[in-house]
C-alpha cells in the first residue's frame, strides 16, 4: 500500500502564477492550505483489499493546560491509538495518516501529525499508535507570531475524529515581530 506524497490539481490551478510563493493566497497550495477540490490529495492510495479503522484508545486528553506542557523535549505527547483490520481477502500493508484539522485562518486546513505502517493478512487486525507532539498545535500567522491558541481541536485518522481541547492563555512559541523590535533597537535590521 502507498500513499501519494503530494497533491494533484486539477488543469485549472495551472492559471496560478509559477512565481507566487504564497501558500495560503489564491487559493492555496499544498494540501495543506488549497481550497479547490483536488483530483487527488496527499495520503491518498489504493489498495487490493479493504481495511476498517475503529479506536482502540482515542485521546484521554479533555483539556491541556499550557504550564504543563514542556515544548521541544518530547516528554508531553498527546497520544491516539487505533485498530486497523483488513476486511478483504488480500494480505496487504496499510500506512495509517494522523492529521490535525484546522478551523481557523491562517491555520492549515489539515496538518499531517504522524504515520504507521502495518502489514496485515486477511481478517488480521493490528494496533497502531500515533503521537502529536505539542508544536504540532501551532499555528504562525503572516506576521510571524507562531503560538498555540487555547482552543478547540479536531483529529482525523482514516474516516475517524476525535476532539479535545487546550485551555489557557495562548502560548507563544516564537515571536518574530518582538524579535525584529530588539535587533531594530540594536541597529541590526
Amino acid at each position: 500500500s502507498g500513499r501519494l506524497p503530494y497533491t494533484i490539481y486539477p488543469a485549472d490551478f495551472i492559471q496560478r502564477s509559477f512565481f507566487d510563493m504564497s501558500l495560503r493566497d489564491n487559493g492555496g497550495c499544498t494540501y495543506r492550505y488549497y481550497t479547490g477540490t483536488p483530483l487527488w490529495t496527499f495520503g491518498d492510495g489504493m489498495s487490493y483489499t479493504t481495511f476498517n479503522y475503529s479506536w482502540s484508545r482515542p485521546s484521554q486528553i479533555e483539556g491541556c493546560r499550557f504550564q504543563t506542557m514542556r515544548l521541544g523535549r518530547g516528554d508531553d505527547v498527546i497520544d491516539y491509538t487505533v485498530t486497523v483490520k483488513n476486511t478483504g481477502s488480500v494480505a496487504s500493508d496499510e500506512v495509517v495518516l494522523g492529521f490535525l484539522i484546522g478551523k481557523l485562518p491562517n491555520t492549515p486546513q489539515k496538518e499531517l501529525f504522524d504515520f504507521g505502517r502495518v502489514h496485515l493478512e486477511p481478517g488480521e487486525s493490528a494496533t497502531v499508535h500515533l503521537s502529536m507532539p505539542p508544536e504540532v498545535l501551532s499555528s504562525v500567522g503572516k506576521d510571524g507570531l507562531q503560538e498555540i491558541q487555547a482552543r478547540e481541536y479536531e483529529i482525523q485518522v482514516a474516516d475517524l475524529r476525535s476532539r479535545f481541547i487546550v485551555e489557557g492563555e495562548s502560548f507563544k512559541i516564537f515571536d518574530l515581530p518582538n524579535i525584529k523590535k530588539r535587533h531594530a533597537k540594536r541597529g541590526r535590521f
